[in-house]
């Protein structure tokens, strides 16, 4: 049997800490960087791998490291885009001419970035399965470009495939090599909102507006920022989004029942289980130094947009979920209800809830 090869667009946190991982398990990794960032990628080239930190330990060999698409995508079976939301259309429209029906996308984590991409490959004539996940792998951060450090491994993942019905074989592939469980969800909306980024990053930047910029994230961000009052907020924009939803018919874990199980913590409500998860609380401070973050730059619109696009169409209010939405576009001087990822931007204006279920 031939060695897996994969390729992995994007060298930050996520994208190095997963081609390290992969590469200690026996996979071939393609790893791949814009050239605007080819500093990132020289650097692991002239090193031959990526050194891991903390919960992982040990050197993952990267097959290649280039910012040369056509070479990164040629030849793999599955193409992981590991970057923030906005870079996975830009990837896509770089790679598209590259790619082949039988490879696989991969979405870590998705973001509602299966609708946007479907987009681009059929304008390129192509038709691949999209997968995405609901996060990460890992709490991490670079030490220096090829090295990370590891906070925690989450203990699985979902994923959900565009079109839903090639789950299957899909599922089958990817739990064949990648480094934790893998579980499936019904379909492409179930695992976007399943992301629990949204809830515990955006009140948390907004209600620690002044204290960000005072201490220039001088505290940390989880055990410290996530006090009981934020925590509230963040219940109270999870019940809006569950209920979303359930007129969507998706079967959603709250944020609380997903930390529980996803890093197998106990407590009774959470804050008690933010303030107490060791991938957060082992480490020194971690908040953003600035409110032009990816918790609100990223998490605002490709998160929180669709879900209040979504409640919308479905007549379900959101107002918490539009508050933060609201605050964070006032603060970073941008409209994210114009420019995030609403009904329109995803291709669904005009369908009805039925043709969109039918869709995906």
């Amino acid at each position: 049997m031939n060695k897996l090869k994969v390729s992995i667009l994007g060298s930050g946190n996520g994208g190095q800490a997963l081609s390290a991982h992969l590469a200690m398990k026996g996979v071939e990794v393609n790893l791949f960087e814009h050239r605007d960032f080819k500093k990132n990628i020289e650097v692991i080239s002239t090193r031959g791998g990526i050194e891991l930190y903390g919960r992982l330990k040990g050197f993952g060999k990267i097959a290649l490291a280039t910012t040369n698409i056509k070479e990164a995508v040629e030849g793999t079976s599955v193409v992981m885009i590991v970057a923030p939301s906005f870079a996975q259309e830009i990837f896509i429209e770089m790679a598209a001419q590259y790619l082949v029906d039988s490879q696989i996308i991969m979405l870590i984590p998705g973001n509602f970035g299966s609708f946007v991409i479907s987009k681009i490959l059929k304008k390129n004539g192509k038709n691949l399965t999209i997968v995405e996940t609901n996060t990460l792998p890992y709490a991490c951060r670079k030490i220096e470009e090829g090295k990370v450090n590891i906070w925690g491994v989450k203990t699985h993942i979902s994923i959900a495939t565009l079109p839903a019905s090639n789950i299957r074989e899909v599922l089958e592939l990817l739990n064949s090599f990648f480094i934790i469980p893998l579980y499936p969800l019904k379909n492409s909306l179930e695992i976007s909102f399943s992301n629990p980024n949204m809830i515990v990053h955006c009140p948390t930047m907004i209600l620690n507006a002044g204290r960000i910029e005072s201490s220039n994230g001088d505290f940390k961000f989880y055990s410290e920022g996530m006090t009981r009052s934020v925590c509230k907020v963040m219940e109270k924009m999870d019940k809006e989004r569950i209920t979303v939803g359930e007129r969507l018919n998706l079967n959603l874990l709250s944020t609380y029942d997903w930390l529980k199980k996803t890093y197998n913590l106990t407590g009774d409500d959470l804050h008690t289980l933010l303030a107490n998860n060791p991938a957060y609380r082992e480490h020194g401070p971690d908040a953003p130094k600035d409110l032009n973050h990816r918790y609100l730059t990223e998490d605002v619109p490709h998160l929180l947009v669709p879900i209040a696009s979504f409640g919308k169409l479905v007549e379900i209010p959101t107002p918490i979920i539009d508050c933060i939405i609201t605050l964070a576009s006032v603060v970073n001087g941008t409209n994210y209800f114009e420019t995030g990822r609403n009904i329109d931007k995803l291709g669904l204006s005009g369908m009805s809830i039925k043709e969109i279920l039918d869709y995906i």
